[in-house]
Order: structure tokens, then sequence, then C-alpha cells
């Protein structure tokens, strides 16, 4: 993904597109982050516990609009698995049925070099979680997280490390934010947003920028 904007454009569009939202209609990811290296196999599944409609896994990307996992992905049931992932499948994906209901929206980022790894959906406040910044060559089998790190919430430094975990033991409102970390020598990763919602919200549609 080439910009915030792309990101941003691909999910208003979708929100225009979907004529309804369900609550109970959920995508999950796995693994569960939001960026990945070249090659990674990532699946997609769509739970919709009760319901006879048919749902179908959907993205946008930089050069289409609402295909479904038929074009590009192998389909199990109501999951899709993309096996070896590359930069063109960064995008915005959700799970969409016959009659154009949609489930949350998850944003995927493909890339190579330094990434940081966060989750893919949005936390409640008190969870915990780890953010870790990892590196690995285009073509090497294994990545690592063992260098110095400084991350950038919101354009800001907020901590430096000697090796690639943040870690946040319970999570607030203040924690949310565009979060990035950069490796000694070889660069910095795609940006990540991280959203924190309190135990009463509902669910919302944040265009996450990965």
């Amino acid at each position: 993904m080439k910009s915030m904007e792309s990101l941003l454009t691909f999910s208003l569009w979708t929100l225009i597109h979907c004529l309804d939202f369900v609550k109970a209609a959920t995508l999950s990811i796995h693994p569960g982050r939001s960026v990945f290296f070249y090659y990674e196999t990532v699946t997609l599944s769509c739970a919709v516990p009760g319901s006879f409609r048919s749902w179908t896994v959907k993205r946008n990307t930089s050069t289409r609009s609402s295909v479904s996992c038929e074009t590009w992905g192998q389909l199990n049931g109501s999951s899709c698995t993309i096996k070896g992932v590359y930069p063109s499948d960064s995008g915005v994906y959700w799970c969409e049925s016959d009659s154009r209901e949609c489930s949350n929206i998850l944003n995927i980022t493909v890339a190579t070099g330094v990434i940081l790894q966060g989750p893919a959906v949005p936390l409640t406040e008190g969870d915990s979680v780890t953010l870790n910044c990892s590196y690995k060559e285009k073509y090497a089998k294994e990545s690592t997280s063992n260098f110095s790190t400084a991350f950038y919430r919101n354009g800001a430094v907020i901590e430096k490390t000697s090796e690639g975990r943040l870690s946040f033991i319970h999570v607030s409102k203040e924690n949310e934010g565009s979060y990035k970390c950069v490796h000694p020598t070889k660069g910095q990763s795609p940006e990540v947003w991280l959203e924190v919602r309190g135990d009463g919200d509902d669910i919302k549609f944040h265009e996450a920028f990965v």
C-alpha cells in the first residue's frame, strides 16, 4: 500500500457500497495482525452465527474493487486463504452477504524489510498487547526482532528498546494512535493504527492506517 490516503479511500468506498453493516457478522484473520511479509499464508474467515444467507470474503485493492475470494484466494466454506501474499494483496477486506450486508472491515498491508506486527482488530480498554518490530530480507525464511528499536506514535518517539518489542499491560484510549518502528540500519516500518475501545462503545468502522 502506497499511502494512508489509499486505505482511507478503499474503506470509504466499502462503507458506501455496503447497504448495511451487521454486528453479528465478523471477519477474522489468521495470523491475527494487519501487516505481513511477502509470501506469508493468510486466512480470512466470516463468522455469522444463525445466518442462512450466503456470505463471502471480498476486498478492495489498488487495482480492483469488490472482488470475491474466488478470484484471488482459495475458498473453503466461509473462509478464504491466500497462500503467499504479495503487495498487490494489500487493501481492505470484509465479509458480504448476497443481499450486500457487510461485516467489519480489516486492512491488510504486505511489505518487505521492516514491519510492525500489531493487532488487526480493535482492542478494549484493559487488554494487553505487544507490538513486534520485525525485519526480514525478501527471500529469507525467518524474521528477527533481535535489534535495538525506536517506536513512534503519531510521529513522535515514545520509547527506545534493546529488542523489537513494545508491550502495554493495560491499554487505554491514550494508547490509541498510529505506530511505527525504526530499525537502526534497515529503515522504518509501515504505520499501524492501534484502536482502543471503551467497554460500552458500539462497533465503529475505523479506517485503520497500516
